[in-house]
């Protein structure tokens, strides 16, 4: 197969070596049955996705297949030979790689050294900068990563950090590659799609899990589907369409994802000439009660930044922020609280979650104070509140965080941005490794929190989603406003052009 070729044969035929066989494979956790009496099998050179909601077993049987995890029952045949793997080590040497959900690297050390980490196998080992760069530079460059590999990790952005842990997988040269949401970082998934293509028409076979339908349909051979735990079927490449893919993933029609036109009122938030520590292009921009305004922009074109000045987590230069007609003091996030701002930040681990925290503890979080009394009963009432009216599965309210799936995760932030009944809410990447059956979820309590009148200012990297969900978009570029579409005059192409 040559590289950037999407169908596996022209008369749709599989490739006929077996790479990797798995069945009967089975996990529990407590009360949870992750896993039970799941069967995959992937063929020498073939891209499956796997697809399903959150919580249905997609990272527990990339984990068990990459030796992070045993399963309680199950066989795994690789090359035609049975393995049985009790680490990742032993995974790794029989050439399966994966890229996890959750970031792996070591933050301190240098980006050479996290790409190259499997192959420094003693602790302790010497290691020479100089000679670790130049092996990591082809690495990096084979996955589109221009820096410079004696940097720390630390310095790196969430799209490049996932991309230095492809890189990092790709050095122990595997023969299956694991990609557990690899792309929900990344700002352009289609670079990572046609490596993805070049390492298949090189003969690698790859295990795609993704919540995003059109990067199935545009990269996979086949999809297998898991549902709460169990295998649901199967769908060919002619057969991957959105509502094939959503309808076995959720067990229903989803329907139209459009929220209807809104009925707004007075304006709730103002900003007036804002500048951040990123620009010194001032923003001005208003949101109305019942209204969501839509952010879009390029990567480094100040989303991100402007909502953090607004939610006070960054320093504001210049400009003012009011809210309901009170002015809200600059680079306060206790101010901002205060006077109704609640901001869902972008990368839900550095920033939204304590992950050793419970989940009540994680959604009540807003409401504690150094010093305070916690009142248990209201704190449960709260949680439980949470994980009813957002659908988040757990094992129940005194769940460790770090235990649940990235959607779910993503799920407790939300909650704990409502817990204080913002007027206005400020969302970045909300749907972000959430899968299509939450996203209409989280579709459809968005649109049920604006009908109450709550404010929304959005920014997505989705442009899908913010024709869904906006009233008006506001295109940020290099930090500036580029223009203002309204709902009834905003397509992609428009947006694009500015």
């Amino acid at each position: 197969m040559t590289p950037g070729t999407a169908l596996p044969s022209p008369d749709g035929e599989r490739p006929a070596a077996a790479l990797l066989e798995a069945s009967g494979i089975a996990k529990r956790y407590g009360a949870v049955q992750a896993l039970d009496d799941v069967h995959i099998d992937v063929r020498q050179g073939e891209v499956v996705a796997l697809a399903g909601e959150n919580g249905s077993g997609k990272s527990t049987l990339a984990g068990i297949l990459a030796g992070a995890l045993r399963p309680d029952a199950g066989e795994i045949v690789l090359g035609g030979s049975p393995v049985s793997f009790t680490r990742p080590r032993e995974a790794l040497e029989a050439g399966i790689a994966l890229v996890a959900q959750e970031p792996t690297a070591v933050p301190d050390m240098s980006i050479a050294e996290n790409v190259l980490l499997t192959r420094l196998q003693r602790p302790g080992q010497r290691v020479r900068p100089r000679s670790l760069a130049a092996q990591a530079a082809p690495l990096l460059e084979s996955v589109g990563l221009d820096v410079d590999p004696h940097r720390r990790f630390s310095s790196l952005g969430p799209g490049d950090r996932e991309l230095a842990e492809v890189a990092k997988a790709l050095a122990s040269e595997p023969r299956l590659l694991i990609l557990d949401e690899a792309t929900a970082r990344l700002p352009d998934a289609e670079r990572l799609l046609s490596l993805v293509d070049r390492l298949r028409g090189e003969g690698m076979s790859a295990i795609f899990i993704t919540h995003r339908l059109p990067e199935i349909r545009r990269i996979a051979d086949r999809a297998v589907v898991l549902r709460d735990g169990n295998h649901v079927g199967e769908l060919a490449r002619t057969e991957l369409s959105d509502d094939e893919v959503s309808a076995m993933m959720v067990g229903r029609e989803l329907g139209e994802l459009h929220r209807p036109p809104a009925t707004t009122g007075d304006v709730v938030l103002s900003v007036d000439g804002v500048t951040t520590d990123r620009s010194d292009e001032p923003v001005s921009l208003e949101v109305r009660a019942g209204e969501v305004v839509g952010l879009a922009g390029l990567v480094g074109s100040g989303r991100s930044e402007l909502l953090e000045a607004i939610a006070g987590f960054r320093r504001r230069g210049r400009g003012e922020v009011v809210v309901g007609g009170r002015r809200v003091t600059p680079s306060s996030t206790r101010a901002a609280l205060r006077a109704g701002l609640s901001l869902l930040p972008e990368d839900r681990h550095r920033a939204g979650l304590v992950m050793t925290a419970t989940l009540r503890e994680n959604v009540c979080l807003p409401a504690l104070r150094a010093v305070s009394l916690v009142d248990a009963r209201a704190e449960r009432e709260q949680a439980d509140r949470a994980v009813t009216e957002l659908g988040i599965r757990c094992e129940g309210t005194e769940a460790r965080v770090r235990t649940l799936s990235g959607g779910n995760q993503q799920k407790v932030v939300i909650g704990r941005c409502l817990a204080l009944g913002p007027s206005v809410l400020l969302l970045d990447e909300p749907t972000r490794g959430v899968d299509v059956g939450a996203r209409a979820e989280l579709y459809r309590i968005i649109g049920g929190m604006v009908e109450e009148g709550m404010a929304v200012l959005m920014a997505s990297s989705d442009l899908v989603e913010l024709l869904a969900l906006s009233d008006r978009i506001v295109v940020l570029h290099e930090g500036a406003v580029a223009g203002e579409l309204d709902r009834s005059e905003a397509t992609e192409q428009r947006i694009a052009l500015l």
